[in-house]
């Protein structure tokens, strides 16, 4: 893939919920493990929904949600009107609420739970996604999510579940979605939002940037630019300004890591993502409020520097596009512009926003590449991008 980003980077938001979704009914007391499929960091477990098989995302910063598709197989009717909800990129898309009757994740039955209606059409069908496992069910519980052994555990109760207490980290209070704060430096902090339905290890929200500041010494500005990143269950982002940064100490509880790379996200909290995964096993008491980071390696220091395209190409009106150019390109684009052609491949058809996003259509390896693009005068001209 040409950016890590540019993936279906999340779901829903809370917004227009928070008064209508309820918790659902568990049947007993129970623990259940169940794998998941790691597919380009989004986990995919199989559950059965009113005696229907179905594949759903797990994802703590969504409710939990069925496809259009999916809701008219199982044959559930709304409740109610629509509902305006946010997508991870702050933007709105319409939705109904349902009620399943029965929801059963490995040897846990979940009963009466109500749910998320997604609109028709969504490209998140074309995943072969029929639904989400979202914080609605998981509240109702202890969740562990271990991304050495991809496997996803809900329980009602602690014991032998590997918790070491040294590594709790106080929740913050939220009755839906997963805060906890995180240090960055040593005299700044954000609240963040676990969410795994999020690729990135760390997005810092708009918000949290502009109250660090321009000269905030904990946080360092690495460039700038305007244009288009991610896609959400909404669609493509709108435009907008983003920034790239790296935080040279940035801790989750006891752990450390250096020279975080970031990017500004227009959603409401900052995030941590799935790829924390890979460094450490995350329990969430939800009952006690505790947030778990167990990390894999303690005393190993870690570096996570991400070199990024000082270009990132996307699909605008079924042809590749500069979706944003960052401001320490030497490129001469400045977004927008049509791209024809990449490492002497020619991209003259029309290309499908789907088959972008799944299928790795560009390959960009190295640290430079040329490209060719359509100036505004409608004539073909040649660029060498770089990664940085």
């Amino acid at each position: 893939m040409i950016n890590s980003r540019f993936i279906f980077v999340g779901l829903l938001g809370v917004a227009g919920l928070l008064a209508v979704i309820k918790p659902a009914t568990l049947l007993a007391q129970v623990r259940t493990e169940v794998s998941y499929q790691n597919s380009n960091g989004k986990m995919m477990v199989e559950v059965i929904v009113n005696n229907v098989k179905g594949h759903f995302l797990l994802d703590t910063g969504a409710p939990c949600a069925l496809t259009y598709t999916f809701a008219s197989k199982l044959g559930v009717t709304v409740q109610g009107g629509s509902v305006k909800v946010e997508d991870s990129n702050g933007n709105q898309t319409g939705t109904h609420i349902c009620r399943v009757e029965t929801l059963k994740l490995g040897d846990a039955t979940f009963t009466d739970l109500q749910m998320v209606r997604l609109p028709k059409g969504q490209m998140i069908e074309s995943f072969g996604v029929d639904g989400i496992i979202g914080y609605n069910l998981m509240k109702q519980g202890i969740v562990k999510f271990d991304g050495k052994k991809n496997l996803f555990t809900f329980t009602t109760y602690d014991k032998d579940l590997g918790i070491d207490y040294g590594y709790a980290i106080p929740l913050i209070n939220d009755p839906y979605v997963t805060l906890l704060p995180v240090r960055l430096g040593k005299n700044s902090c954000d609240t963040v939002m676990f969410d795994s339905g999020a690729r990135a290890f760390y997005e810092i929200s708009v918000g949290c940037f502009d109250r660090l500041g321009e000269y905030n010494k904990d946080v360092r500005r690495l460039c700038h630019g305007e244009g288009i990143l991610s896609l959400g269950v909404a669609g493509l982002e709108q435009k907008s300004m983003k920034y790239r940064l790296v935080v040279p100490d940035f801790k989750i509880g006891k752990r450390r890591f250096a020279d975080v790379t970031s990017v500004t996200t227009n959603a409401s909290f900052s995030r941590l993502g799935a790829e924390i995964l890979y460094y450490g096993t995350v329990i969430i008491d939800y009952p006690a409020q505790v947030f778990y980071y167990i990390p894999h390696e303690p005393k190993k220091k870690l570096s996570l520097y991400q070199k990024d395209w000082d270009v990132t190409i996307t699909v605008m009106d079924k042809s590749l596009c500069a979706g944003l150019v960052w401001s320490d390109s030497k490129s001469g684009l400045h977004g927008g512009e049509r791209i024809v052609e990449i490492n002497g491949i020619r991209y003259d058809q029309e290309i499908d926003l789907l088959q972008m996003s799944t299928k790795p259509l560009i390959n960009l390896s190295g640290d430079k590449t040329e490209i060719g693009y359509i100036d505004e005068r409608g004539i073909e001209m040649k660029t060498v991008i770089r990664r940085r």
